[in-house]
């Protein structure tokens, strides 16, 4: 497989935003099956074809890694492995707490404008 440019974070972002996007457009388009097209047969979506969707969504987040990070999403489960147990503790729970705010002030603004 040929490297892109030359390899360094510029390129790897690069590359990440075009995961992103492709992750989200399909996502985007695969949505537009259970919301717009098996209403019309009467029919509704199963949980496990819900697991198609979790498909694009996780090429999109290595994308987004990639694009936040500057490097490729290999490299960074690698540096995240060599962590010890305590530290990727430290640091998932932070990411899941900001998340979560993240999540909260949203939807606060939004009701707010309501």
């Amino acid at each position: 497989m040929r490297a892109l440019g030359n390899g360094g974070p510029a390129s790897v972002r690069r590359q990440g935003l075009r995961r992103l996007l492709t992750g989200l457009g399909v996502f985007a388009a695969g949505l537009t099956i259970p919301l717009y097209i098996l209403p019309v047969f009467h029919r509704q979506l199963a949980p496990p074809g819900m697991i198609l969707f979790a498909l694009p969504g996780a090429y999109a987040v290595s994308g987004l890694i990639e694009l936040i990070t500057g490097v490729r999403f290999v490299e960074f489960a690698r540096r995240w492995d060599e962590l010890k147990a305590w530290q990727r503790g430290v640091i998932g729970a932070s990411i899941v707490l900001a998340a979560s705010l993240v999540i909260v002030c949203v939807f606060a603004l939004i009701l707010s404008r309501l």
